[in-house]
């Protein structure tokens, strides 16, 4: 029998994306939670232990590979996040910026949380495109390197290595952005749409909801499975052999 209590909560959705939903429905972020156990946080947030141990018990242990991301090389996991979910967020990032103005000028006097929401979706987008060029061109092409020198145990300088800040930084810039969205759940009531409003502002809602559940899982894979193997890489290759000279 699993006992899931004093497991945290990354390393649970690590051994089984499936259980992200049953966090999502507890509405527990397993990125910036994924640090405390799950005993933890359903005392913090008085969430029944047993109740959510069981549907966590519930959950098909059967993962699908392409779901299966701790199992993937780095260098398949970083073309993942680039080329497919980089990408995803980028078109939907200009309709959510479209829409959040639009209806906070239509529905403002009516709902004066919009303001805030439309003022949070502005910021957080561009900080969300700023972050993945940074990574794009400086955090995954760091990494490309170092997995070259890790095959092909070329001496070099470590001076001669791409200027990178550190791994931590990124994840310090995807904690922030989260709890943002956070915030965006919040002020829409975890995205529960008025009556009697308009399809815009349902798509609005609709879609931010998406985002936010496929944001959840970039940083989860990024936070608990790409940097804790990048952060080992950058060990090995700075150690092997002395073949990277200080």
């Amino acid at each position: 029998m699993k006992r899931f209590e004093n497991k945290l909560i990354a390393d649970i959705v690590v051994d089984n994306i499936n259980t992200s939903k049953v966090f999502k429905k507890y509405n527990i972020d397993y990125c910036i939670e994924g640090k405390k156990n799950l005993f933890t946080i359903c005392k913090k947030r008085n969430i029944d232990l047993q109740k959510i141990t069981d549907d966590l018990k519930a959950v098909n242990t059967n993962i699908y590979y392409l779901q299966n991301y701790n199992s993937w090389e780095l260098n398949f996991l970083i073309h993942f996040l680039s080329d497919i979910h980089h990408d995803y967020k980028e078109e939907n990032i200009l309709l959510l910026k479209e829409y959040g103005h639009k209806i906070a000028e239509a529905y403002t006097n009516e709902y004066k949380e919009l303001k805030e929401i439309n003022t949070l979706i502005q910021d957080v987008t561009e900080e969300i495109l700023e972050h993945m060029k940074n990574e794009e061109t400086i955090l995954f092409p760091y990494l490309k390197e170092l997995l070259k020198l890790k095959e092909t145990k070329v001496k070099i300088k470590k001076s001669a290595l791409p200027k990178i800040k550190s791994i931590d930084d990124f994840e310090d810039e995807h904690f922030k952005i989260r709890l943002v969205f956070n915030r965006i759940a919040q002020l829409t009531k975890n995205y529960t749409i008025p009556k009697n409003v308009c399809d815009s502002f349902k798509l609005l809602f609709t879609r931010l909801e998406k985002f936010d559940n496929e944001l959840q899982d970039h940083i989860h894979i990024e936070n608990n499975i790409l940097f804790p193997k990048a952060k080992e890489l950058e060990r090995k290759v700075l150690a092997q052999d002395k073949s990277v000279l200080a």
